[in-house]
């Protein structure tokens, strides 16, 4: 069928509609919670699980055509029985629901490693890792079968991360192409391929990236392209020689949020493809879990109580905008110099405030878990406790020398005792690392023999900084500059009380 009738007859039919999901990492729990009640560390253990059941239903509830799975699925290596028999119910549940599934296998996924005992369902087709594969997404009219698109792919080869796109091949019928792998790929490099989607895994991030859009006509809508001759007939020339080509790249990201930097929604994504439009991409959540960074910010002359209070009001809202999902919050306050910062450093108030907010809040379902709650330490203290003509200002001052210049390295080995810890723990304190020059050859000297001899000198110690030794010196220096407003100015105390909100009805 020449790629005309194909054309014409697409254009008659609804839009071509998949989604496409990566990184489910079955094996993977929460990570960086250490304290838990022990009623729901079964629900975080389960949670990549309940993230990849959200998925799967979507994809039931939406119809689409297929599933493409880009990737870091589950490690075919680890996994326990269970996570091979959990995907395989949801591969049952997709064929009975009539919908296809291609996979492409990330750096633990590829097919070569899945175990045999579980046999994939045959709705389930893969990708291998050592050649590019060729699907077609076929479609039954009134009168015939005809192909709409073509899915190709590879899985991710373990001697390499990068995406090779001239090895991808390109229809000559015009067909819809979309490729499928894991790992990276320079977008600029596809502009002379004529794939249309790269659905692409290995990335937690949900990343799009639009090369070369379509000339839009009177209507606002794309100008179907005039496709060059890619057949055999065609020379060398036109087939190697094409105009840029319109292309999509697209990292759905992971289904799961697992670590407090994993902020945001994390989910999959529809895409729906009009005939000769470009694609639409939607956004939906999986993740049963959402991190939140919250920043509370009071006056100096607030108290614990009204901490507490802002910090109750805080969750409630959460709360509501989020009622399905787990929540795991971590507290930032930023306050200025005084009676409530001065609590909140040393720790005692912190510990109680936490205490509270979990036990008041931690035993709900969603849950929601005050993860930590950490003091804003201020860049620059206000500018007269700089020009205090006090033993104050003088250490404040030299504080501020060090944090306008990152450069300068503190050397505090002199003050310590001598033979003081271990190399690493010696680096841990200096907040650098002692590197030794090479050994000088020195000046020859005449010996009492009268043989010349030489005479070396001691090495000498450099000290040396990497960038995160520089960022946690920065902060070092201002929780010092805090330290000494406390021991050198004054402080106070406070009392505070959280109680738990009293049902309205």
């Amino acid at each position: 069928m020449s790629s005309i009738t194909v054309n014409n007859l697409l254009q008659r039919q609804t839009p071509l509609r998949f989604i496409h999901a990566s990184d489910l990492q079955l094996d993977r729990t929460l990570e960086l919670v250490a304290e838990g009640p022990a009623h729901w560390e079964q629900r975080m253990l389960n949670v990549a699980r309940r993230g990849a059941e959200r998925l799967f239903r979507k994809v039931i509830e939406e119809n689409v055509e297929f599933l493409i799975l880009s990737g870091d699925i589950l490690n075919c290596h680890l996994s326990p029985p269970g996570n091979f028999l959990f995907l395989l119910e949801q591969f049952e549940q997709l064929k009975k629901a009539g919908i296809a599934v291609y996979w492409a296998g990330g750096e633990l996924d590829s097919p070569e490693n899945w175990s045999t005992a579980f046999p994939l369902p045959d709705n389930v087709h893969t990708f291998p890792g050592n050649s590019i594969q060729e699907y077609y997404i076929y479609r039954t009219g009134e009168s015939e079968t005809i192909a709409v698109a073509k899915v190709v792919g590879i899985s991710r080869n373990q001697q390499r991360r990068r995406i090779r796109s001239s090895e991808f091949p390109m229809d000559s019928g015009g067909l819809y192409t979309i490729a499928v792998a894991n790992g990276d790929v320079e977008p600029e490099s596809l502009t002379q391929r004529r794939i249309d989607f790269w659905a692409l895994g290995g990335s937690t991030r949900r990343q799009i990236f639009h090369g070369n859009p379509r000339k839009k006509g009177l209507d606002g809508k794309p100008i179907p392209m005039e496709l060059p001759d890619l057949s055999a007939s065609g020379t060398k020339r036109e087939r190697n020689n094409l105009p840029p080509q319109p292309y999509l790249v697209h990292y759905p990201g992971a289904t799961v949020a697992r670590t407090p930097k994993d902020l945001g929604s994390y989910g999959a994504t529809l895409v729906e493809v009009p005939y000769g439009e470009d694609p639409v991409l939607t956004f939906f959540p999986t993740s049963p879990v959402r991190w939140i960074n919250d920043v509370i910010t009071l006056e100096a002359t607030d108290d614990g109580g009204k901490l507490a209070d802002e910090l109750r009001l805080r969750i409630k809202n959460h709360r509501e905008t989020q009622k399905s999902d787990d929540l795991f919050i971590n507290w930032f306050v930023d306050v200025p110099p005084g009676t409530l910062a001065s609590s909140l450093r040393r720790g005692a108030l912190t510990a109680d405030l936490l205490s509270e907010l979990r036990s008041v809040y931690g035993k709900d379902d969603p849950i929601t878990w005050s993860v930590a709650l950490t003091l804003l330490l201020p860049e620059q203290l206000p500018k007269q406790y700089y020009e205090q003509q006090t033993i104050l200002g003088d250490f404040l001052r030299s504080v501020k020398h060090f944090q306008d210049h990152p450069q300068k390295i503190i050397n505090l080995e002199p003050y310590l005792p001598k033979d003081w810890g271990t190399e690493n723990q010696l680096n841990a304190l200096l907040l650098a690392d002692k590197m030794n020059d090479e050994t000088d050859k020195g000046d020859k000297i005449i010996g009492e023999t009268g043989d010349s001899e030489e005479k070396k000198q001691p090495k000498s110690v450099q000290l040396t900084q990497s960038p995160t030794q520089t960022e946690t010196q920065h902060r070092v220096l201002c929780e010092a500059a805090m330290v000494g407003l406390e021991l050198l100015g004054k402080t106070g105390n406070d009392d505070w009380k959280i109680k738990e909100e009293q049902n309205s009805e």
